[in-house]
């Protein structure tokens, strides 16, 4: 039986173990002391349902519940009858992110184990509806003027790249306001975190040398008269580090960040112009970076060397 099943659909029934085995350990850690009629629905099929929605590009909880109700093959595999109804989706999803996803995220980056030394923060544009009324206008090197959202992102730069920590913002924010990811690599045991010329200010480098991280970023040229003469002398420091062959090879990593996100927007669709509203199109964005950190899982467990080519340039 298991032999006339898809290779993709071999993939995803590896998710969903992956899956169950997240909900377990979150229902063993978080008891409940509800009494009272039981859900309908346990919390690792509506998690299986919402990584389902990513995998297929299903941008609505309306489109997701006829495409399950079609699915008959995924609706046995997690035990469910019928779809839940898109109102519900929206109201445990919302439940789910206010008290799991930090949870889920924190389980699957401890199993991956990840080497943590050295870090990579950067951001990158989301276009959006231009109706989306809660979007912003920012501006990229790319792209020049845009409508839409930000996401800022903390990832291990050393042999695998995995999200560890990220913020969802309006474009109109600026790169070097996300302080928050250099805190976050702190806490992670970094050493080394390295970023773009967005990151290049005194407030990152003063708090760098505090948590004793070696801060590497890109020079920012719009952020001084002369380049001979910069008032910073942590700044300065940076800029004669960047002109040495150790820094050059340091600050050459950041560019690993650029090829996750290229497989992100490629191959999840983590762009998506069709969303309208800040709370939507952050939760389209932070279910794909769960769904990609369970098939990095995955990855671990089956012990294959890491990848980011797209899933259909990948030897099977």
């Amino acid at each position: 039986m298991t032999n006339d099943i898809k290779p993709q659909k071999r993939k995803f029934l590896k998710i969903l173990f992956a899956i169950e085995k997240i909900a377990q350990i979150l229902r063993v850690s978080r008891k409940s002391n509800k009494r009272g009629r039981p859900r309908k629905f346990g919390l690792f099929q509506i998690i299986a349902c919402l990584v389902y929605k990513v995998k297929n590009s299903i941008t609505s909880f309306r489109e997701l519940e006829y495409k399950i109700n079609e699915d008959r093959e995924f609706r046995r595999a997690i035990g469910i009858e019928k779809s839940p109804d898109h109102s519900y989706f929206a109201k445990y999803a919302a439940m789910i992110e206010e008290k799991y996803l930090a949870d889920i995220k924190e389980i699957l980056v401890s199993a991956i184990n990840p080497d943590t030394s050295i870090r990579v923060v950067d951001s990158t544009p989301l276009r959006s509806s231009k109706n989306d009324r809660h979007a912003a206008t920012g501006v990229c090197a790319v792209l020049g003027f845009y409508n839409g959202y930000k996401l800022h992102l903390l990832v291990t730069g050393k042999d695998e790249i995995i999200p560890l920590a990220w913020e969802f913002s309006c474009a109109n924010e600026h790169d070097s306001q996300k302080i928050e990811l250099l805190y976050r690599a702190w806490i992670y045991g970094a050493k080394i975190l390295i970023a773009d010329a967005g990151y290049d200010s005194e407030k990152w480098f003063k708090a760098a040398q505090e948590l004793e991280i070696k801060f590497v970023a890109g020079v920012n040229k719009r952020n001084m008269k002369n380049k001979d003469n910069v008032r910073s002398e942590l700044r300065a420091e940076n800029m004669k580090y960047l002109e040495t062959e150790e820094g050059k090879k340091v600050y050459r990593k950041r560019t690993m960040i650029e090829r996750l996100f290229s497989k992100l927007k490629g191959e999840y669709k983590l762009e998506n112009m069709r969303l309208r509203g800040f709370r939507t199109y952050k939760r389209h964005v932070e279910w794909i970076l769960i769904t990609y950190l369970f098939e990095e899982f995955i990855r671990k467990l089956e012990k294959r060397k890491f990848t980011l080519a797209y899933v259909w340039n990948q030897f099977c």
